[in-house]
């Protein structure tokens, strides 16, 4: 998996504008430490069961392990985007992962962009995407 700091520009999924980064984890970088609200965390464990994933981008990512784990990492391939204000959020769904046992604190304006998602797949998710610049994600 690549490295991204928390809310730079994401540029893994190619040139699409308005995407941050958030979650992007990887041993030998520093992370926030911190509690989160178990809303968030709940909230973000929905999107994980059914992920809106964009057709653009395909199967793209591959399989990709915690680094953090010292004995049988978990495993993800899922990428997860929740649209903000004005951006679009690209995390791994190992997300959650590294909020439970590794004390992951994201940035709280993912927080809080996490609670007003509507649900993944639904009419107003894509709405929301395409609000906040997903149109070339959505096309």
């Amino acid at each position: 998996m690549a490295w991204f700091a928390d809310l730079s520009p994401c540029d893994y999924f190619g040139e699409f504008k308005g995407i941050r980064a958030i979650g992007w984890l990887e041993e030998g970088h520093a992370f926030v430490l911190g509690k989160v609200d178990r809303a968030v965390y709940d909230k973000f464990r929905e999107f994980c069961r059914d992920p809106w994933t964009p057709a653009t981008l395909g199967a793209m990512g591959g399989v990709y392990g915690c680094t953090f784990c010292q004995y049988e990492p978990i495993i993800g391939w899922q990428n997860l985007f929740v649209p903000g204000r004005g951006v679009i959020y690209a995390c791994p769904a190992l997300i959650t992962h590294y909020m439970n046992a590794h004390s992951y604190a994201p940035p709280q304006e993912f927080c809080d962009a996490v609670m007003a998602c509507p649900p993944m797949r639904s009419m107003d998710y894509l709405k929301a995407i395409l609000a906040n610049g997903g149109r070339e994600l959505a096309a």
